[in-house]
């Protein structure tokens, strides 16, 4: 799942299937980058049909849960320029 990040979000906010919110820590992530490997396959593809499959793309992802979130725009310009 892709969730948009809310403000000054740090940890995951994605409830489980008894409705217990996950809470896990969200680290920064590089999924097309030449040195990580996707291993899901599907998570790969809904990433690169919702938001493309640039190598400096910059996303969001739970440690516990796997759920990817989207920076906001800002963010993203920022972390673009960096690299």
């Amino acid at each position: 799942m892709i969730k948009n990040l809310l403000p000054k979000q740090t940890v995951c906010n994605q409830k489980n299937e008894k409705g217990e919110t996950c809470f896990g820590l969200l680290k920064r992530y590089y999924p097309f980058a030449s040195y990580y490997n996707e291993t899901d396959a599907t998570l790969a593809a809904k990433i690169k049909k919702e938001v493309g499959s640039d190598a400096g793309l910059v996303l969001l992802k739970c440690e516990l849960c796997s759920t990817v979130y989207r920076l906001p725009e800002v963010l993203e310009r920022k972390y673009a320029a960096k690299q």
